[in-house]
């Protein structure tokens, strides 16, 4: 018996490098698929909206995001302004790292449009702030922080996690293939 079984690994012994690059491919492509899916798009810049207001606080606010499958909670740099009164702003990847102080001008280029922005029903209703995403900002003309190129940016970078993605998995079949192929040439000439 472990003799048969030792001529059955010596004749499939072609197959194990190709079956092994299917299955590591396989998982290249499964990575560059799940990278490809955690990268947040940011909305389309051309329905974007720009707002002007007055810095009155900086602050630090507890946030909860979805990292790989769980919920995990860390702070992110918040700014109150007067001319929102209902409205905290939040600041995510690249607009995170701009410098605010109290008392500066600046525009924040936002979803909400300046109806949505003055609305106080629901900050009422809840006795809270509401969050606002910044995706863009400019300090006295200069702009710091295009939401155009943060979003080409994150376009580029989920498209090639994605051909990445195929490309891995092409050649994971291409491996498949071949594994397949060998086995069936030596089951059919050399064991029988």
């Amino acid at each position: 018996m472990s003799s048969e079984l030792a001529d059955w690994k010596r004749a499939l012994l072609p197959c194990r490098i190709p079956a092994i690059a299917a299955l590591v491919l396989a998982g290249i492509a499964i990575y560059c698929f799940n990278a490809a899916k955690d990268i947040r798009l940011p909305y389309d810049p051309a329905k974007l909206n720009t707002i002007s207001l007055r810095v009155d606080k900086v602050a630090s606010c507890d946030t909860k995001a979805k990292i790989r499958g769980r919920w995990e909670s860390y702070g992110a740099l918040c700014v109150y302004s007067g001319n929102y009164p209902y409205m905290v702003f939040k600041f995510f990847e690249a607009t995170y790292k701009v410098p605010y102080t109290e008392g500066e001008r600046v525009e924040f280029t936002v979803v909400e449009n300046d109806a949505q922005l003055t609305d106080s029903t629901i900050a009422l209703q809840y006795n809270m702030a509401i969050p606002v995403r910044v995706y863009g900002v400019r300090k006295d003309g200069e702009t710091l922080v295009d939401a155009k190129l943060v979003h080409d940016a994150n376009y580029a970078r989920k498209m090639k996690f994605n051909m990445n993605g195929w490309i891995a998995l092409i050649l994971a079949a291409g491996a498949a293939v071949i594994t397949f192929k060998r086995a069936r040439k030596i089951l059919n000439e050399g064991m029988w």
